[in-house]
């Protein structure tokens, strides 16, 4: 395959770094519901620990669960180049993937300290060509499967997940053709049951959908796919995707020009077709190569969603209408971020308040950190924030062990 060119390699790795942000929330018909409860909570989790990524290495964080502050990074050695992260829920596995090598590489995080051991049989390769390894798609609860998209290759590598150890096995027929620059990924429907990929390169930001053997993991293209996400011939570059419900979000970033939508997609929760709704696309601000949901019923009983501006260095805020899917700007929205503007994360579980926390990476090398308000899903700067990382954070995820 015809290598490219060394500025759209640039362009295009920071389009793989668009990555969910899904933080490692549980998505699907039946999305985690938290609700605030006072004296009456039941026990949340002891510590949920914020990782980045960054040239060779992996940084970790401790989240104060009352304020939100982050602890000093501790380091372990990591990709040089990475370009997806995930982790799972309450199983304590942080998943890395590795341009260069073509792999994903596994850590499992101590319960109590966060600290990161690479998993047994770490790194795991994709099968392809090498470079390539792209983003990873979050991990869905009752879904024992696990998928990474690989650029170079076309295709995307589909793994069986062993929830103990955290080792990841490749299920048969894995790599799997998919179209020219598969990008990001995202699991949806009851157990996971369809995969969408991003693929930067369709001229059409064509989004590509599978349906998932339940038995096998294997992967089949659904009938209509790829679904368009603007005319051909445009180039709307889709990087990252969110699934939430029935609902599909791409955010679009450009690959001609930076783009400035997001376009929004019912899902069939039959046959997994995409359709998109009255009102899409949405506008955000300019080049939203990153996205994170708060996807759960909050004290205003719906979601929000946020994106990552990297030409306009800002932050946009939406209220999702958990029905239609629509999105409306928050009041305040877009925020002001950070000159060198990445990933964002959003913490899963609620404050005893109702509210959330949301983290923004600023590759000058601090993390900012702002409260969600559960209402009205603005945001407010956490005390102390911009917090120091050491080095340069691009890529954001939350592990609740």
């Amino acid at each position: 395959m015809t290598r490219k060119s060394a500025a759209h390699t640039v362009r295009l790795i920071a389009a793989l770094t668009g990555l969910l942000m899904l933080t490692s929330c549980s998505l699907g018909p039946s999305n985690i519901k938290i609700l605030p409860c006072g004296n009456n909570c039941p026990p949340s989790p002891d510590f949920e620990f914020l990782y980045a990524t960054s040239p060779n290495h992996v940084l970790g964080f401790t989240i104060d669960q009352s304020t939100g502050a982050l602890s000093a990074p501790s380091v372990v050695a990591g990709p040089n180049q990475s370009t997806g992260i995930t982790g799972t829920i309450s199983l304590g596995h942080l998943y890395v993937s590795d341009f260069l090598n073509d792999t994903v590489v596994g850590f499992s995080a101590n319960s109590s300290t966060g600290a990161l051991t690479p998993i047994t049989g770490s790194p795991f390769s994709l099968g392809g060509t090498l470079p390539g390894a792209g983003g990873l798609s979050p991990f869905v609860a009752d879904g024992p499967y696990f998928y990474a998209t690989d650029l170079n290759a076309r295709a995307v590598a589909g793994f069986s997940f062993n929830q103990n150890s955290g080792a990841l096995t490749p299920v048969s027929g894995s790599p799997f053709a998919a179209g020219n620059t598969p990008v990001q990924a995202a699991q949806a429907g009851t157990q996971g049951k369809f995969l969408y990929v991003s693929d930067n390169g369709d001229s059409a930001g064509g989004i590509l959908g599978f349906t998932i053997n339940p038995n096998t993991g294997a992967l089949t293209p659904m009938s209509g796919s790829p679904f368009p996400t603007g005319p051909a011939g445009s180039f709307p570059g889709p990087s990252a995707l969110i699934a939430n419900g029935n609902f599909l979000y791409v955010a679009l970033a450009g690959t001609v020009n930076a783009n400035h939508q997001i376009v929004v997609f019912s899902i069939d929760p039959n046959t997994g077709s995409l359709t998109p709704i009255a009102g899409s696309p949405f506008a955000c601000g300019n080049d939203p190569l990153y996205m994170a949901i708060v996807p759960v019923i909050t004290i205003s009983s719906q979601s929000f969603l946020y994106t990552a501006n990297i030409q306009d260095n800002t932050i946009s805020a939406f209220t999702v209408n958990d029905t239609t899917g629509a999105l409306t700007p928050v009041s305040g929205s877009p925020y002001s971020g950070a000159s060198t503007l990445a990933g964002l994360a959003v913490s899963p579980i609620a404050t005893n308040a109702g509210n959330f926390f949301l983290y923004a990476a600023d590759q000058s090398g601090h993390i900012l950190g702002y409260t969600i308000d559960g209402n009205t899903g603005a945001l407010t700067p956490l005390a102390g924030s911009p917090f120091s990382t050491g080095n340069s954070p691009i890529l954001l995820t939350i592990v609740s062990p």
